[in-house]
């Protein structure tokens, strides 16, 4: 990514590159957000701070919107944004860097071996999703990092016996997936996911270890329960506020149907708590401990919807709050043909296109019947398919059910996102989900690194892995684009600036 678009034109990936760029020179002047699309808030935050801190290191001139050059001095504007949008593309890198690290480590909290984390986290770098991710400025990069790991500190903390660090680590769980949303609301997905995996890796623990630790558990419940209460009372007064501005939405939002409109957040709502009830009772979890880890919870979630107060805008609250219309919005423009006429969310039209993307996603899957978009990840998750057949048939029941689970999610949110097409940049919510089902599969078979033969043939697949990931970089630096196509939404979406040097 160092090698191959990080010094191509500014104007190469406008859509996003430019947009959020703006909106952190918006945010370094105190100005008011202008694009709500994702609604990308969260992403906003991260930009405007690292631009501030290059600009206090001095790498970067330019940190606000008021300290752009003229428009009329074409050359300056266009040094100017070249700086930003490379400042831009070296945040990136630095995320899918965190990303990485992270997820490997959380994995080998997880499967217990460092060489299966080790080779997770170059092809979790690697896959199609980061390395989309790591050329441009996207909000799904911040998002996806967050839910993803979200998710690994829960299955790392329900594979624990109870306990401070198990109840830290779900807390922790719980902010990151209240920062995912506002970050970009798609991640409602996976998020929803995490209560059913949580059931499906937990591990239950004797007597003994179930009660070490905290020598006063309930009143360490009573203090977290207190916490997440204050913490909840201010979110659940966001959200509602966000419910009853449905109608001062900046996009035409279309009712859900079936009278769920206003009410669906309530059931997302219900399943979080009967998730961890239901989680709790079948791993055993001593009262004290599970009132304490679901306050954790609760607390971090409350506490990531409560960043929306920090650079406060009641479009964000809508667009948090009224997740499934504001997604609607951006699926019916994509797909105006075939959605036309459709007055709510739920209709056969939407149902039509769903089926359509999970038949488009298995037929990706053969390479054969739709050799398009296909991801290098492929062979991970052909691996992880033929190593869950292989623990069932050797008995291992459970260990294959929570691979194809995996690799299972993993495809019905792909076939999700095609909703807003096959974008290679979703992969990051996708990828790390197929490479945790292989890692786990791989786990339990040591046997295939210790021999000289398997080890080869798996050390091959990543390397091709990473070759394959260079392939549509290399591409792009040849086939640059006429930047004049994107001249007619600019002023749209960056109303503050000034025609750029290609818009003249």
């Amino acid at each position: 990514m160092l090698i191959f678009g990080f010094r191509l034109p500014y104007w190469m990936h406008a859509d996003q590159d430019l947009v959020l760029v703006y909106h952190g020179l918006l945010f370094g002047d105190g100005l008011p957000q202008e694009y709500f699309d994702h609604p990308g808030y969260g992403y906003f935050l991260v930009v405007d701070a690292w631009f501030r801190a290059l600009h206090a290191l001095g790498l970067l001139p330019i940190a606000t919107l008021s300290a752009l050059p003229p428009a009329s001095d074409a050359a300056a504007t266009a040094a100017a944004w070249q700086h930003l949008v490379e400042a831009g593309r070296a945040l990136s890198i630095a995320l899918v860097a965190l990303f990485a690290v992270v997820y490997a480590t959380l994995v080998r909290s997880l499967v217990g071996d460092r060489r299966v984390a080790l080779l997770a986290g170059i092809v979790m770098a690697f896959g199609v999703g980061l390395t989309a991710q790591g050329r441009q400025m996207r909000t799904d990069l911040l998002s996806a990092g967050l839910v993803v790991t979200a998710l690994l500190l829960v299955l790392v903390a329900v594979r624990r016996p109870p306990g401070g660090k198990p109840v830290l680590l779900l807390g922790l769980a719980g902010l990151l997936t209240g920062l995912a949303m506002v970050t970009k609301v798609q991640a409602v997905f996976l998020a929803l996911g995490i209560p059913v995996a949580a059931l499906l890796f937990g591990q239950r623990f004797e007597p003994a270890a179930r009660t070490r630790g905290s020598r006063s558990p309930w009143a360490l419940a009573a203090v977290t329960a207190l916490l997440a209460a204050a913490a909840l009372v201010p979110a659940l007064a966001l959200v509602a506020e966000g419910i009853a501005g449905w109608g001062q939405a900046l996009y035409p939002y279309k009712p859900v149907g079936g009278g769920l409109s206003g009410h669906y957040q309530g059931l997302v709502a219900g399943w979080i708590l009967l998730g961890m009830a239901v989680v709790a009772a079948v791993l055993r979890v001593p009262p004290a401990h599970a009132v304490t880890a679901a306050a954790a919870v609760l607390l971090g979630l409350a506490l990531g919807l409560l960043a929306l107060d920090l650079r406060y805008n009641v479009q964000n609250v809508i667009a948090v709050a009224n997740f499934v219309e504001h997604m609607f919005v951006f699926t019916s423009w994509r797909h105006a043909t075939a959605l036309q006429g459709q007055e709510q969310v739920v209709g056969e039209g939407l149902l039509t296109l769903l089926l359509s993307g999970v038949g488009r996603t298995l037929a990706i899957r053969t390479i054969v019947l739709h050799p398009d978009n296909i991801p290098q990840t492929i062979i991970v998750e052909w691996f992880a398919l033929a190593g869950a057949v292989a623990l069932w048939r050797r008995g291992e029941r459970l260990a294959a059910v929570q691979a194809l689970f995996l690799l299972l999610v993993a495809w019905g949110l792909e076939a999700l996102f095609s909703l807003r097409g096959f974008q290679r940049a979703y992969a990051a919510y996708t990828d790390p989900l197929a490479i945790l089902s292989a890692a786990w599969v791989l786990a339990r078979m040591p046997g295939l690194l210790d021999r000289t033969r398997s080890r080869r043939a798996i050390l091959g697949g990543v390397a091709l892995v990473v070759v394959a990931a260079h392939a549509w970089p290399i591409i792009e630096t040849r086939r640059l684009p006429n930047p004049t196509t994107h001249c007619e939404w600019i002023p749209t979406y960056m109303p503050r600036v000034g025609p750029f040097p290609f818009c003249r």
